[in-house]
């Protein structure tokens, strides 16, 4: 089903000023602007450098949040958003769909109807799709079913048997939309909630809320207000505290510019953490390293390694404790490497000038060959009956060569020197002679001995082992050659220096220090990787403790504005009983409320009775709403436990607030409708009921306004049927006066109407006819804008040709021009006619 609540507006005399309340204090939602203005009057009054660091550093994070969100389209800047639609199926009691069409303008809708008609659906469903959430504003958490804490009256916002339930909304502001849909599953929460967004250019964008200070919006100027809700979460001072501190409404500024501190103080802290963490780890270690080496060696000392409560560089700090020199152990070279190579060499040549200085004779001095040959030939399977040597057929030649070496017995004992000898010289090539060329050619920093020099001794000494490993160690003339070539590089001066350098580079103490720079590379890693952002950790804590300074500023601040606009509704309200509220102040953990009662005494909120409760939680938000984005209020059930003279104060405060917003009460207590209806000219009612078999809900118009005017002109015409030249307005000139204001009223609806449909600005068009001076230029500017399809009536141009001339007759008389009385009968239903026709019937 779909039904429009059109408004209807007052007669052309003029709107009555708004109350001096909107000269009190704002609540609107903090902007970067506003937190910018206050960091800097902080920054300028901080005497202390790091106070004043801190200021700086939460003003350049604040400039470049500002800067950010400047970027970015947010729906809560700019003008206030009107409803002009809600549609609702599958939701709550809702089993069908039902669309109810709002009037944006300013002015008051009455939604009446007994308990179980569908009120709180459209209402709950309103705040779900401005939402995104069946929670309340301020989304308290819901407890688990299986807890015994779970509230027992929480509603379940998927109607039965509900194929699909949604939720939606459609919000304007000139010639833009704002629709907001909701899914919800079927145990009640939003699966899904979208805002598709058309801008002033008539582009269309799907945007986040999430990313948007919409929420926070929401929960400061929240604009659907339910007692049952409220008071039903409103239990303790910690949830009073939260209800106020949301209308404090410090907004997504605020909280995005809170959540960034939090965050980097968080990483710097962490980081901070790892670097302490590592240089604990890495104090162990040196320790167990020291303690070490201490052991192996106690006459070697080196100086304790320092530990300041922060490096602020590493590189110096390494510097300082001799720890700048990195890489792999080295082993260690001393005299002993050099003494010991030099030995093996000096004893393997001592060894060969041994053999060279018997008897000389060819065999002698070729006796390790030809015993090195004879081993050759004995490997030999068939060496043949050819001498290898003089070429010639003797087929003993083998027993000759045996007999030769045999005869070379008394060199055996020099011969076994050279060989073990040259076993001696080979393992210290392969120890000693290895560790001081992997020690100089291992060194970090340039090392006085050539490359050159260390490449030509490798070369030699592998040439030597090479040749040892080939034929063993026996002294060959081969192996004599590559021992000589070798000496010829190891007893020179270059050599004995780069045997002291290894020794230097691979000092006891050295190897101590590299051991101790070992055990603190992963801090030295940790610290390189952190120390940027923990250097900043103090920063981040002073900027922590100067947002907390700010906000409780802003919290004072706000809470004196909060008790000046909240106090103003409470007298309002309550001003009958003597309750004023004289104070409101926050906690971290709870909210102090000061309330005094009729003898001036401070009064505790439990004394207050149910409708007093009432009065006073609906209070501030009364208070507040007129700073936020939203142009409309919606209040489901606000006169629960009222007296009667608490009904007419808030029916008094709430035309007050629709005459700059739309104002939707819904309620089934008809004291608060005929108080909203006789205080609030542009007020318009409907009652709503549901059908309790189908679950059909339905809306009616009833009592409209205008025809309400008709029924009192007619009243006016029966009960005075003569005229009377004693008032200042003749019966007659009353009764058209009503009648002009009927049509007006009439009018206005059908220009409503008609706005909406065709998607123009309804505020635009009303100003256009509120700007001519008489009702017939109202009727002619109305017939310019209405659009009609081709082939239907245009009902602005019905109800004039059938008012003709009565027009101007019912415009004149509201000013006192002379008029006779006529068929007024007659006039009052041409009137009725005129008015339908405005209204299609």
């Amino acid at each position: 089903m779909s039904t429009d609540l059109a408004a209807v507006e007052g007669s052309d005399s003029g709107e009555s000023n708004p109350s001096d309340i909107h000269q009190l204090p704002s609540l609107r939602l903090l902007s970067f602007a506003d937190l910018t203005a206050d960091i800097e009057r902080f920054l300028s009054s901080a005497r202390l450098s790091e106070k004043k660091a801190a200021w700086r550093n939460l003003l350049d994070l604040t400039l470049d949040l500002k800067s950010k969100s400047e970027a970015r389209q947010d729906p809560t800047a700019g003008e206030p958003w009107h409803l002009t639609s809600v549609t609702v199926v599958g939701y709550q009691g809702a089993t069908n769909q039902v669309i109810m069409k709002v009037d944006p303008s300013p002015g008051v809708t009455i939604i009446h109807g007994p308990n179980g008609s569908g009120k709180s659906t459209i209402a709950d469903g309103i705040r779900t799709a401005l939402s995104g959430s069946t929670k309340w504003w301020t989304a308290a958490e819901q407890k688990s079913s299986r807890s015994k804490m779970e509230p027992l009256w929480e509603k379940v916002h998927a109607a039965r048997d509900a194929e699909k339930t949604t939720a939606e909304v459609v919000l304007s502001r000139k010639s833009e939309r704002l629709t907001l849909s909701c899914l919800i599953d079927g145990q009640g929460e939003v699966v899904s909630h979208e805002a598709s967004w058309v801008l002033p250019d008539g582009k269309s964008m799907v945007i986040d809320l999430g990313e948007t200070a919409w929420g926070h919006a929401l929960a400061g100027h929240p604009p659907v207000f339910a007692y049952a809700d409220v008071e039903r979460r409103v239990q303790q001072s910690k949830d009073l505290r939260e209800y106020i501190e949301n209308l404090l409404a410090f907004g997504g500024c605020f909280v995005v510019l809170n959540d960034r501190v939090e965050d980097l103080s968080a990483k710097a802290a962490l980081a901070k953490k790892s670097i302490d963490d590592a240089a604990k780890e890495a104090k162990r270690r040196v320790a167990e390293v020291d303690e070490a080496n201490a052991n192996i060696d106690p006459a070697v000392t080196i100086k304790a390694v320092s530990w300041p409560a922060w490096i602020g560089e590493i590189d110096a700090w390494l510097e300082e404790n001799e720890l700048n020199n990195s890489g792999g152990l080295l082993p260690q070279v001393t005299e002993r490497h050099s003494e010991t190579l030099s030995a093996a060499l000096m004893q393997t040549c001592e060894a060969f000038e041994k053999i060279d200085s018997s008897p000389d004779s060819v065999k002698r001095r070729l006796a390790n060959s030809l015993r090195g040959f004879h081993e050759h030939v004995l490997d030999l399977e068939s060496p043949g009956a050819e001498c290898p040597v003089c070429e010639s057929e003797q087929a003993d030649w083998p027993v000759r060569l045996r007999k030769s070496v045999m005869e070379l017995g008394d060199l055996e004992p020099l011969h076994l020197e050279a060989e073990s000898s040259l076993a001696e010289l080979k393992r210290s090539l392969e120890t000693e002679f290895r560790q001081v060329i992997s020690v100089l050619n291992a060194s970090a920093a340039p090392t006085v001995t050539s490359q050159d020099l260390l490449d030509l001794a490798q070369d030699r000494a592998d040439a030597l082992c090479r040749v040892l490993e080939r034929y063993g160690c026996q002294p060959t003339a081969m192996a004599r050659n590559k021992v000589l070539e070798l000496r010829a590089v190891l007893e020179t001066r270059d050599w004995w220096r780069a045997c002291v350098e290894a020794a230097s580079l691979s000092a006891f103490d050295k190897q101590w220090r590299l051991k101790r720079r070992a055990a603190v590379e992963d801090f030295v890693s940790t610290w390189r990787e952190h120390a940027e952002t923990a250097s900043e950790n103090q920063l981040w804590k002073a900027t922590g403790a100067c947002l907390k300074d700010l906000a409780s500023h802003l919290r004072d601040k706000r809470a004196q504005d909060f008790t000046t606009l909240a106090g103003g509704r409470v007298k309002a309200l309550l001003d009958d009983a003597g309750i004023l509220l004289e104070d409101v102040r926050l906690t971290t953990q709870r909210a102090e409320v000061k309330v005094q009662n009729p003898a001036g005494q401070p009064l505790s909120l439990s004394m207050l009775s149910a409708g007093q409760r009432n009065a006073f939680l609906l209070a501030p938000l009364l208070a507040t709403i007129e700073s936020g984005p939203f142009g409309f209020l919606v209040l489901d059930d606000p006169v629960h436990a009222f007296d009667d003279i608490r009904v007419d104060r808030l029916a008094a405060v709430l035309a007050e607030i629709a005459l700059a917003r739309r104002v939707l009460v819904f309620t089934h207590d008809e004291r608060l409708k005929a108080h909203l209806m006789a205080r609030s000219l542009n007020c318009h009612s409907w009652a709503i009921s549901r059908d309790l078999e189908t679950g059909v809900i339905s809306l009616e118009s009833t009592d409209q306004l205008w025809r309400m005017l008709l029924d009192d002109a007619e009243a006016v015409r029966s009960l005075a049927p003569k005229n009377s030249v004693n008032g200042y307005l003749t019966e007659t000139q009353i009764i058209r006066g009503l009648l002009r204001q009927a049509i007006d009223i009439a009018l206005h609806q059908s220009v409503v109407r008609n706005a909406i449909s065709g998607g123009r600005d309804v505020a635009d068009d009303l100003a256009l006819v509120d700007s001519c001076p008489s009702t017939v230029a109202r009727i002619d500017k109305a017939e310019e804008i209405i659009t009609v399809a081709a082939g239907s009536k245009h009902p602005v141009r019905e109800a004039k040709f059938r008012c003709g001339n009565l027009l101007t007759l019912w415009n004149n008389a509201v000013h006192g021009a002379p008029t006779t009385k006529n068929d007024l009968k007659s006039e009052i239903e041409i009137a009725g006619k005129a008015c339908s026709d405005l209204l299609g019937g």
